[in-house]
């Protein structure tokens, strides 16, 4: 194993940190929007939305990131295209970050949706008896006790969304991962081992700081529950 080749490379890799940073960064936040979304509207129980909800949830729990990347970015086009609308000049990071947002949305929904039922339904009808609405029942009483239950299964989820950044290599957009695979390529394969660790630490750390963040947002809810 060449350490001196590891270092050497490690500022080409971190070049690119800041598309795989940003790529996660968006995909979280719009994943946990939309995961909030879907789950408000499934606790509705809408009878045809509720449906067609649950197959959404179904379908990406039930299949690979790699498979919902590969729909939206050729799939997609060609969908709209039956309809007149041309979307083949948007950049791979749009699909990107869309394919990620649709497939981490439905995994924290089913997060959120039990954490959600979990905190007794009487509290809430406590706080309307006394003349609160239901949004703020929600705000200061359900919500706070549910995300304490929910941020465990939501930092798994956030760290399985970063780790699935490194396929968007597959469809042509360079992050850190496409990077790494352009090193291994120009030196035919001889330093596989070297580029492939240094990638992996590079992602160790970067799952080191999420945990560090969700452990301080655990903490500072844990006194609601």
């Amino acid at each position: 194993m060449d350490i001196s080749y590891m270092v050497n490379i490690l500022p080409q890799l971190l070049r690119y940190l800041p598309i795989t940073i940003y790529i996660f960064i968006l995909a979280s936040v719009l994943g946990i929007a939309l995961a909030s979304l879907v789950t408000w509207l499934r606790l509705k129980h809408l009878p045809i939305l509720h449906w067609l909800l649950e197959i959404y949830v179904s379908f990406m729990r039930a299949t690979p990131g790699i498979i919902h990347i590969f729909l939206v970015y050729y799939g997609l086009p060609v969908l709209l295209r039956l309809v007149g609308i041309n979307i083949g000049h948007l950049s791979r990071m749009l699909y990107t970050v869309l394919a990620l947002v649709l497939y981490n949305g439905a995994f924290i929904s089913e997060i959120l949706r039990p954490a959600y039922l979990a905190v007794e339904a009487n509290q809430r009808e406590a706080a309307m008896s006394i003349g609160m609405t239901k949004w703020q029942a929600n705000k200061r009483i359900i919500i706070p006790q549910m995300l304490p239950i929910a941020l465990p299964s939501i930092n798994n989820a956030v760290v399985d969304l970063l780790k699935d950044t490194s396929l968007l290599f597959l469809i042509g957009l360079v992050d850190i991962m496409g990077q790494a695979e352009i090193l291994i390529a120009q030196n035919y394969g001889v330093y596989q081992l070297e580029v492939y660790l240094v990638v992996g630490l590079i992602y160790w750390l970067l799952c080191l700081v999420i945990d560090g963040a969700f452990q301080g947002l655990s903490r500072s809810w844990s006194r609601y529950l």
